[in-house]
């Protein structure tokens, strides 16, 4: 079934004059935020616990500055300044945390990420949507690191040896040497941005991406685009982790560009506008996206998110059976993220498709 919005187009909804004026604008051009530091007390490893205490609460439409890791190093037997240093990083280079964050438990069935959270949002309630603008995502370190090897990736049997290569940003913040002569474009984004999941859900591993956001790993989540999640909790809960700085479509080989960043955003409850699976948008796109541990199955959800989607913003005026041709024919399928038990597949659908939007 194709999920339906309660109030239409979700979309529509923009954040009023009056209300982004209430708080004066930085030197940004969006409001001074507050900083979300990643401590001991701030973060923990990788699964989305429903009664966390939040770290944070803010009102909607407040800018939060999240100082979040990447998890690169923290579970290291050597911990994450030796790691570093054996990869050629100073140890004045390595941000401090790492190792305090690493002293945490890891509960059994947790992943490796570092998440930084959770922060409340005033007003928000269980079948709300949580719109989460993102403002900036900057490196906080001039590196990254991509990890793999024997059984990691869509390839598991490719290697027979572990690989840890260290990416280094040139000074202007553009490009990763990759070597060969090979610069790789810096595109920062976070790969884990979720709200807590439904009760009903028990213990949930920050792994596999679901309903709730998570570790959703696409790439086209950068500054300047938002994100719209489900909100299941009172608060929405929102966390983030698994900072990027470069990732190609499917993240093949496990990791990214992993590298920690300040995730800056806006986070604004949307009242009446419930939509079941996350969806997103750029200045060119929207984005729908079906999600599952078959990626069949993954893309028959983004497909009908799309074809409902499509129906909904033209107020009827496109049937199903309109909207499903105009997939087909004009709507790319994209596998975002293949590496994390559930599949990613993010349908694109640009905005100039849409007469008057």
């Amino acid at each position: 079934m194709c999920s339906r919005s309660k109030s239409g187009d979700p979309f529509r909804h923009r954040l009023s004059t009056s209300a982004a004026a209430a708080t004066p604008p930085s030197r940004n051009g969006y409001p001074e935020p507050v900083v979300l530091k990643t401590t001991q007390e701030t973060a923990i490893w990788g699964y989305f616990p429903t009664d966390r205490a939040p770290v944070l609460t803010v009102d909607s439409g407040t800018v939060v500055r999240i100082d979040a890791v990447n998890q690169s190093g923290v579970s290291a037997a050597q911990g994450p300044v030796a790691y570093f240093e054996a990869l050629g990083v100073p140890a004045d280079q390595v941000l401090p945390e790492l190792a305090e964050v690493a002293k945490n438990p890891r509960p059994a069935g947790s992943s490796g990420h570092i998440l930084t959270g959770p922060i409340h949002v005033r007003g928000a309630e269980p079948g709300d949507v949580l719109e989460i603008r993102i403002l900036d995502v900057s490196p906080r370190v001039p590196y990254g690191v991509n990890s793999t090897g024997p059984g990691r990736g869509v390839c598991g049997d490719l290697l027979d040896t572990a690989s840890d290569r260290l990416l280094r940003l040139d000074p202007s913040n553009r490009y990763y040497s990759f070597g060969h002569g090979i610069k790789v474009p810096f595109k920062p984004f976070a790969g884990i941005t979720g709200v807590a999941p439904p009760t009903s859900a028990g213990f949930v591993s920050a792994n596999p991406p679901n309903r709730w956001g998570g570790n959703l790993d696409f790439r086209d989540l950068v500054a300047g685009t938002t994100l719209y999640l489900p909100v299941f909790q009172p608060g929405a809960m929102f966390y983030a982790g698994d900072t990027h700085g470069a990732q190609g479509h499917g993240e093949v080989d496990q990791t990214a560009v992993e590298h920690s960043m300040a995730f800056t955003a806006q986070f604004i409850v949307r009242k009446g506008a419930s939509i079941e699976w996350p969806r997103a948008e750029s200045d060119d796109y929207f984005w729908c996206m079906g999600i599952d541990a078959d990626l069949d199955v993954a893309l028959q959800i983004a497909v009908e998110e799309a074809v409902g989607y499509l129906v909904e913003a033209t107020g009827g005026a496109l049937t199903t059976a309109d909207a499903y041709a105009l997939c087909s024919i004009a709507v790319d399928f994209i596998v975002a993220e293949a590496v994390d038990g559930n599949k990613t597949i993010v349908a694109y659908i640009a905005k100039s498709l849409l007469p008057g939007r």
